[in-house]
């Protein structure tokens, strides 16, 4: 079974915003065993759209289409859908009702435009929209299914699990059974990770490896063909274990693993709480913590010391220190660390303090030097940063970097 996947908007057609609906799309529908053989775009012009899906239905069994469901004059999708189809657009009650009841929740009236979300083509199976007010919907057009989902990913995910998973699973066509798994490592070389795995990536093999890089995170990526989930798995164990002997304590999670779950999960274990103190990040360390629910049972604190003056009066670091060495130095990376440690009670601290940008570097201390201290019973311990990047870059990857040292600390415990 193939599937192209069609992404509707001006502002994709333009790369004003990114196409990350395609991305998220390709790799669940490949573990539903569906081959996605290409991704497009096209503007919000109801003759595009409507070619676009004529051409798309008669190479593929499936047609996943995102965007242009909204109320606005150019949200077309509906329009050109129907005319690929050769049907009209005729009116869902159940949809409109659901579209007056989300506006009735929020204390509104719905204005009188918002009833075109709830007009689908005819014949159509309606694809409830739990988080949002515009339906999906699906529809045969030749021999392929063709679905439309909102472009809002959130809206776009909730409406795909629910709704049209199941739809794609009924169909009868033939699906490879396709497991995939991954390992996940921070603070390593994309290049270096390519070199120890490279035996391993031979695109003929079975499970096929490959590298995917987001964030600064990178995922080795373990794909297998078999004829049970069974027989992939056992596919995919050896190559995984050689993998992470390999890769070896640089390896800090599986699957969708992010650091700051796989730090709370230290923190659970271990029993130990945490406190942050930090510059340069701005209150990124604590922003990524507070993502995991249950975390305010090891986190005790987080304060933003982006002043010298901060750093003294709340942290105790030495105004001599700073002024001899520095803020941006190990001196005052350890003195954070400690503080923050001692007057929060907490069993471990980390800190950071560093130059973001674009401005404030040196040649001794460039843009991108960021240094991070990690305070605890066992003594107090800093590290040394250079990242590559902007200043959005920067913080996220010193954030990181920072949960990373936490979760070695905790793993070593």
């Amino acid at each position: 079974m193939n599937a192209l996947l069609l992404s509707i908007g001006d502002e994709v057609v333009a790369g004003q915003i990114a196409d990350t609906n395609a991305a998220w799309l390709a790799e669940w529908l490949l573990d539903l065993g569906v081959d996605v053989i290409a991704h497009e775009a096209v503007r919000d012009v109801v003759d595009e759209i409507e070619d676009a899906v004529h051409r798309a239905a008669a190479r593929v069994d499936l047609v996943v289409a995102t965007g242009g469901l909204g109320p606005t004059e150019d949200d077309l999708s509906r329009h050109g859908i129907a005319g690929a189809a050769g049907v009209g657009l005729e009116l869902d009650e159940a949809s409109l009702q659901h579209i007056r009841d989300r506006f009735y929740r929020y204390g509104r009236a719905m204005p009188e435009r918002n009833r075109i979300q709830a007009m689908i083509p005819e014949g159509a199976t309606v694809l409830p929209n739990t988080q949002g007010t515009a339906p999906g919907f699906a529809i045969a057009i030749g021999s392929a299914l063709v679905a439309v989902m909102p472009g809002v990913p959130r809206e776009m995910k909730a409406m795909f699990d629910l709704a049209l998973s199941p739809l794609i699973e009924a169909m009868p066509h033939e699906r490879r059974v396709v497991r995939v798994e991954r390992v996940r490592l921070y603070r390593v070389p994309e290049s270096l990770v390519n070199e120890k795995i490279r035996h391993l990536m031979d695109r003929d093999a079975n499970p096929l490896v490959g590298l995917l890089v987001s964030g600064g995170v990178i995922s080795v990526k373990f794909t297998a063909a078999a004829e049970s989930q069974a027989a992939a798995a056992a596919l995919i164990a050896p190559v995984r274990e050689e993998v992470e002997e390999l890769l070896g304590e640089q390896v800090f999670g599986h699957g969708d693993d992010t650091l700051e779950q796989v730090v709370a999960r230290e923190l659970e274990r271990t029993g130990c709480t945490v406190a942050v103190a930090e510059s340069c990040t701005g209150g990124l360390i604590g922003h990524y913590l507070t993502q995991v629910p249950g975390i305010s049972d090891y986190f005790l604190e987080d304060l933003v010391t982006y002043s010298n003056e901060a750093k003294v009066d709340l942290l105790g670091v030495s105004p001599d220190a700073i002024r001899s060495v520095g803020a941006v130095s190990e001196e005052v990376a350890a003195a954070m660390a400690e503080g923050v440690r001692a007057r929060s009670g907490a069993d471990v601290a980390i800190s950071t303090t560093g130059i973001a940008g674009p401005g404030g570097g040196s040649e001794a201390k460039p843009v991108g030097l960021v240094y991070m201290g990690l305070a605890s019973e066992q003594g107090t311990v800093v590290e040394r940063f250079t990242f590559v990047g902007d200043r959005a870059v920067v913080k996220d990857r010193a954030a990181k970097a920072a949960l990373d040292m936490l979760r070695l600390h905790l793993k070593n415990r």
